[in-house]
């Protein structure tokens, strides 16, 4: 019998947001092990569906994850979740494959579909993003990778999907006989593509001889705003939470700028631009009730027609600044979601190799989020281990109650890091 700890196990699935702050910015790189794998070239056609996809999963994610975090703080990169997903399902078959796509909101014809449209849109955004240094263009840069036990023989099949739609080369390691050394290998890989704000992404303990294989995802993002506040106009004002306390929160003023504006039933939302006009950051505030009343209709049609639906006039914003980081461990919450057999014992995973019932252990995701005047810096790394003045006229967004947070590509639609504020003086989980 394949004990638990030879199973197919998804850990941290980390994503991190920071603000651009005193030490500068170091470029996320670091040496390969092994040699970039050729990209299959993007097909614009797939682009929509993909775009889709990602905003169903993050929608799905999002409001599940939220509902364990009553009246707390949330965040989540659920682009690089989804991605670290998509690469396991590519191993996956039968029910394990059909539970797997209905989650990630695979598009048809499957499985196909779903690795061509995630190629093009990483691809779409690397090259609008990646040579950008931060500060006058967002820098966005993904990387992939494949961990594998030194004698583990993959599928062709599985092997070649993994390097020509997601880049990812597989990197033999070894985790049988030196298996602190794997473990502060990978972490060095992660943190290196993270500027250093990930530089654990697997825990003492998480990998054993047993492993088999892991794959592993990382997303930088540095952005600045395209209308910076200014630091001297930064003040304490009040935030009104859910439960009718008042707290005094460092609120940043900015001037009256043109950004995206956007009302609905019971929520009025701006669209705050990063610096190139490419990326920005939506801030939704509920109008009437709380914010949980807004959260219930939260899905993929809300999410696309948010990001899609803004007008551009003139905002006078007040925004707190925050920073806050959530350890979250998914394999239950993705459970529910509608994925039970990767975790079971009928899983299906031959794709991958010929090793023996593989299967999913656990899923665990920590994301990390800090916004101040200057911008926002934001890092994912995801990793599945296989084992076995005077007020001018126009809207005022005073950002004075909780409020849900979204950072996306305007050009796409595809949602990166998704969250909600309930009090932007809590750094972390109680």
């Amino acid at each position: 019998m394949v004990s638990r700890r030879s199973v197919l196990r998804a850990v941290p699935l980390t994503a991190a947001a920071f603000t651009a702050g005193p030490g500068g910015f170091r470029s996320p790189g670091g040496s390969s092990t092994s040699a970039d794998p050729v990209r299959i070239p993007p097909d614009p056609a797939t682009t929509q569906a993909a775009a889709t996809a990602v905003r169903g999963f993050t929608a799905d994610l999002y409001r599940t994850l939220a509902s364990t975090q009553p009246g707390g703080n949330v965040v989540c990169a659920p682009y690089s979740v989804g991605l670290a997903l998509a690469m396991t399902r590519a191993g996956a078959g039968s029910t394990t494959a059909d539970e797997m796509d209905a989650v990630l909101h695979a598009p048809h014809p499957r499985p196909g579909a779903l690795d061509a449209g995630l190629n093009t849109v990483d691809q779409m955004l690397a090259t609008r993003y990646r040579d950008g240094d931060g500060i006058k263009q967002p820098r966005l840069t993904t990387a992939n990778a494949l961990w594998t036990r030194l004698d583990l023989d993959l599928r062709p099949g599985f092997r070649d999907t993994l390097a020509g739609y997601y880049g990812a080369a597989p990197h033999p390691v070894d985790f049988r006989g030196a298996t602190e050394a794997a473990r502060q290998e990978i972490n060095t890989w992660v943190s290196d593509r993270t500027n250093a704000k990930i530089p654990e992404l697997l825990r003492s303990g998480v990998l054993s001889p047993d492993t088999s294989l892991m794959l592993t995802n990382t997303t930088y993002l540095k952005a600045a705003w395209t209308y910076p506040f200014s630091a001297t106009a930064t003040a304490a004002a009040p935030f009104i939470r859910d439960d009718g306390s008042v707290v005094d929160v460092p609120t940043m003023r900015g001037p009256f700028d043109p950004m995206g504006y956007l009302e609905g039933d019971g929520w009025r939302a701006v669209d705050v631009p990063y610096a190139g006009g490419g990326l920005s950051m939506a801030v939704v505030m509920p109008t009437r009730a709380d914010l949980a009343a807004v959260e219930a209709n939260l899905d993929a049609t809300w999410l696309g027609a948010l990001l899609t639906g803004f007008r551009f006039t003139d905002v006078q914003l007040r925004l707190p600044k925050w920073t806050f980081r959530l350890p979250a461990e998914l394999g239950a919450l993705l459970t529910d979601l509608g994925m039970p057999t990767a975790f079971s014992s009928r899983a299906d995973f031959a794709a991958m190799s010929t090793e023996p019932a593989l299967r999913i252990d656990d899923v665990v995701h920590e994301t990390f989020i800090a916004v101040d005047e200057k911008g926002t810096e934001a890092a994912a790394a995801s990793a599945v281990i296989v084992r076995p003045p005077s007020i001018p006229q126009g809207p005022q967004f005073f950002v004075n109650r909780p409020f849900l947070y979204v950072i996306h590509d305007r050009f796409t639609g595809v949602p990166l890091f998704l969250g909600r504020v309930h009090d932007p003086l809590v750094t972390g989980p109680a």
